[in-house]
């Protein structure tokens, strides 16, 4: 019971952090957010509740972490009307293996689109997203957030609306699992060498290459999910 009153207090901290965002205006695009132990403190919630928020956020858009900078709300916001409330309901019904299942049907597609979309600039960043959550995994860091930050990378290079928006409601899904998994030790595994493979692909701008790759990759997960 322990966990799933932190995972519920973690969600509520979101919702405030977003309606000071969106609703407030207190923090406008690309202005930073107070640091840690500011933010902690007005809202009254443990820097671990607090990152768990700031990790929810990021992966609806709403929020970016430029490493040694700080937190941002991100320059484009997601359209107004996000209910977190409905996004957490959501997760606690669906199984994760449908969740993955949802990725590998429209991640390969998207990831097609982003080697023949991204610009240059947008490959460098992608790499960049790689190379960290490598770091991140090495070091015994949140790993899962920073593969998300990769895969939200291709989903941007791919220029694709619809996509940029379905994304983020699936992978806060997605983050939960991950930070919960018993196989989580062999799913970071999975997702390094994955990745180096997808960018690999991607950086050759080979679409057929990286559709592959991206199916591979969430194939492995759910195998890894049903072990």
């Amino acid at each position: 019971m322990a966990e799933i009153r932190k995972v519920k207090l973690s969600e509520q901290t979101a919702d405030r952090l977003y309606e000071m965002i969106v609703d407030e205006r207190r923090y406008t695009p690309g202005s930073k957010l107070p640091n840690e132990n500011e933010l902690s403190e007005e809202l009254q919630v443990s820097r671990t509740t607090l990152r768990e928020a700031i990790s929810f956020l990021v992966a609806q858009g709403v929020l970016e972490i430029r490493r040694g900078k700080g937190t941002f709300v991100s320059d484009q916001l997601p359209a107004a009307g996000l209910d977190l409330t409905s996004l957490a309901g959501l997760r606690s019904r669906v199984r994760a293996k449908d969740l993955f299942e949802m990725r590998l049907i429209f991640e390969p597609a998207t990831v097609a689109l982003a080697c023949l979309r991204a610009t240059d600039d947008e490959l460098a960043q992608i790499e960049k997203k790689a190379q960290w959550m490598e770091h991140i995994a090495a070091e015994g860091g949140d790993w899962p957030l920073a593969d998300q930050e990769f895969h939200w990378a291709i989903i941007k290079a791919s220029h694709n609306e619809y996509m940029r928006r379905l994304y983020p409601i699936i992978n806060s899904a997605v983050n939960e699992i991950l930070q919960i998994s018993q196989n989580r030790q062999h799913m970071q595994d999975i997702a390094v060498n994955d990745n180096r493979l997808i960018l690999d692909f991607l950086l050759k701008r080979d679409e057929v290459g990286a559709r592959h790759a991206m199916s591979i990759h969430m194939k492995h997960l759910i195998n890894t999910l049903q072990d």
